[in-house]
């Protein structure tokens, strides 16, 4: 089942790894790194892992209609569903996931889902006016503008409620080098506080 599953991460990404979850108010990373450094993997396995803890720290039971904690994405959908989601299909074994409908959602011992998609898809823009989600997982966000971010964000910081508890929210852009809105969010203000 799902929670005898084996997750190794290197060094670097066991130090994200427990940045992001040991965090107890909402959180956001860049993880970034050069071409197949194992950005998609780390997020892949980043969101499973957090659906497994919000099943047991929020006590979610099985239900027919899971309820939506995340999104994983690209800013284009068809790139996603190319690259990411069969990093996806890799790094967790079957057996722990269910998939339904297009674009797939990702369910999990029944409990939770992840919604995915792309950012260039109206629909799934449109998800996220209402959304109230735990957790973001955006691949390759350099090919993103600031602006296409903000409603991930908006849907995802102390938004969700579970089981009477507010969730803080945790989100993972994951990059490669290039020089994009992320600079000077992520980089330059971690260079200028040391």
């Amino acid at each position: 089942m799902a929670r005898k599953l084996n997750i190794e991460f290197s060094g670097k990404q066991s130090e994200a790894y427990k940045f992001l979850s040991n965090n107890t108010e909402a959180v956001e990373l860049l993880y970034g790194g050069a071409k197949y450094g194992g950005k998609s993997w780390f997020g892949s396995d980043f969101c499973f892992l957090e659906c497994i803890r919000l099943i047991k720290d929020y006590k979610i039971k099985r239900q027919i209609n899971p309820i939506p904690v995340g999104f994983m994405g690209r800013k284009i959908g068809k790139d996603f569903y190319d690259t990411t989601f069969e990093t996806w299909k890799k790094a967790i074994p079957p057996e722990c996931y269910k998939l339904k409908g297009k674009p797939v959602e990702i369910i999990i011992e029944g409990r939770v889902k992840l919604i995915t998609g792309g950012l260039d898809r109206t629909e799934t823009i449109n998800k996220f006016n209402s959304a109230e989600l735990a957790l973001f997982f955006l691949d390759q966000a350099e090919e993103t503008q600031k602006d296409e971010i903000s409603l991930l964000r908006a849907a995802t910081f102390w938004r969700l409620s579970l089981n009477g508890r507010k969730v803080p929210g945790k989100g993972l852009l994951t990059a490669n080098p290039a020089q994009c809105w992320l600079k000077p969010e992520f980089i330059d203000v971690v260079g200028d506080n040391g």
